[in-house]
């Protein structure tokens, strides 16, 4: 004998399949886990050391400051070139003959010349294209329309870590190749050197340090993918324009950051407002130094939003700065 199954059970049956195989399927829509933390690193005494920091990796590498007086840009399209002005290091141009004078430069009157730092503002504005007029003046050299190359034209005296003082001519950049060649000597014109820096292998790195010192190639930071904040001193500007050593944040110019003060530090909404892709978006002033009890207090109220190249967003805001005593620095981040 059949057994008869009642219509009832049936339709129960099939709905409950139905059920789970729809359940089955529902997209997984919990949001992942927000990640946060505190974090620190440090600088060590009198901020000798810069370090490159990741939100995702926290430190990358801790590089000793004061190692390089000078730094090429190694991208091809690309003029800048830095001084190590938070070692100390200062550049004037000759204002009394072009490079055929390179024979009798001296620092006679170098209390007038105007010297010339990093912007603050653009990476590729570095301190030797400080009097660049637009193309095809870019400062310490013209651009050659039918090499592409370009060609110095100035001469410079540079103020090194040591306080001595060298003459110098960046010669040309050979673009294509993205190769530099320049002089330098000692003001007599003696321990002269005629450099040729090949930088088409180090295009992972943004910047190539050299030292006029020791007449060596200088590695100072990872590559360039692999870090988002450089903690370190550099020249700033004052509201009057003139210069201020400080020790800050710079960011890598793949990074944008926005700044909210007054606000909660609980504070989350990072839509309003534009994002600021300027090489010091966060810079320096988030702590000020308190006269009467001669230490540092991070100003209250202050969250910084910084998006990384790869669009993930994380919330900073600091917490402590030891001063030039031990150079620690304490902040807490949260991914957005």
């Amino acid at each position: 004998m059949k057994k008869i199954i009642p219509l009832a059970l049936i339709a129960i049956y099939s709905f409950s399949i139905v059920s789970c195989k729809k359940d089955d399927q529902t997209p997984d829509v919990t949001p992942p886990p927000v990640v946060k933390r505190s974090d620190s690193l440090s600088l060590s005494a009198n901020y000798v050391n810069e370090v490159y920091y990741s939100f995702t990796n926290g430190v990358v590498q801790t590089s000793p400051r004061s190692t390089w007086d000078i730094a090429f840009r190694t991208m091809k399209r690309s003029s800048s070139i830095l001084i190590n002005d938070g070692a100390g290091v200062v550049l004037y141009t000759y204002p009394y003959a072009d490079t055929t004078g390179w024979a009798v430069i001296d620092t006679a009157g170098i209390s007038m010349m105007k010297p010339l730092y990093n912007d603050p503002s653009d990476w590729e504005n570095g301190a030797f294209s400080r009097n660049a007029k637009g193309h095809p003046d870019y400062g310490w050299g013209v651009y050659n329309d039918v090499t592409h190359n370009l060609i110095g034209d100035s001469i410079y005296i540079i103020k090194l870590r040591d306080k001595s003082f060298r003459k110098l001519w960046i010669v040309k950049k050979l673009s294509s190749l993205s190769t530099y060649v320049f002089r330098y000597a000692n003001l007599d014109g003696t321990d002269e050197h005629t450099v040729t820096e090949d930088l088409s292998s180090l295009g992972a790195t943004d910047f190539s340090g050299y030292s006029l010192m020791t007449h060596e190639r200088i590695s100072f930071e990872p590559v360039k993918s692999a870090w988002d904040l450089c903690f370190t001193k550099y020249m700033s500007v004052q509201n009057d324009g003139s210069p201020y050593l400080v020790t800050g944040v710079l960011s890598n110019d793949s990074v944008k950051t926005k700044k909210f003060y007054p606000v909660a530090l609980t504070y989350s909404d990072y839509g309003p407002g534009t994002w600021d892709s300027t090489r010091s978006s966060i810079g320096w002033d988030w702590k000020k130094f308190d006269m009467n009890t001669y230490t540092y207090k991070v100003v209250d109220s202050t969250v910084y939003f910084v998006r990384q190249v790869k669009g993930n967003v994380y919330k900073l805001y600091f917490t402590g700065f030891g001063g030039s005593t031990n150079g620690n620095i304490k902040f807490e981040i949260e991914k957005k």
